[in-house]
């Protein structure tokens, strides 16, 4: 029984080299007659939100006080418009600690910092970054930035 799967190892070590090396892929070209196909879409990553005013993103239970001094936010904004981004606590509505104007970007993503305004506000909060303004623009990541 050993002797048996010693024999069929050694075979298919030497036999599936050659079984690789023996298969030829097929022609890429397409017929003439095929039409061309249209380009394909932009991939949208799984982290990319889409924002445009009105919309928001809400983080629940954020404990505000271990020493940030502001955020980090990764945009896009292919639209010549310049739409804002507020960052608000406890709702959607709620008190602003901080803002930002989103600039043009292009088909570029820009790292942008945002000094907050803590104030009195340590402690366990929802965290709200809630889109104003007019046109569209794409949040990549959202950061703290840590005192040093």
């Amino acid at each position: 029984m050993r002797l048996t799967l010693m024999l069929l190892q050694c075979l298919l070590i030497f036999l599936i080299p050659l079984l690789v090396q023996g298969q030829e892929a097929a022609p890429s070209t397409p017929p003439a007659t095929t039409p061309a196909t249209p380009a394909a879409p932009k991939v949208k990553h799984e982290t990319e939100f889409q924002m445009k005013a009105g919309s928001y993103l809400g983080f629940g239970q954020v404990y505000l006080g271990m020493g940030e001094i502001g955020f980090q936010v990764e945009v896009t904004n292919s639209q010549k418009s310049e739409p804002v981004l507020e960052f608000r606590i406890d709702k959607p509505k709620g008190k602003v600690i901080g803002t930002l104007k989103i600039p043009y970007t292009g088909d570029t993503t820009y790292a942008l910092k945002v000094p907050a305004r803590m104030g009195k506000n340590i402690g366990t909060h929802d965290l709200y970054l809630v889109a104003k303004g007019s046109g569209q623009f794409i949040i990549s990541s959202f950061s703290f930035i840590p005192v040093y």
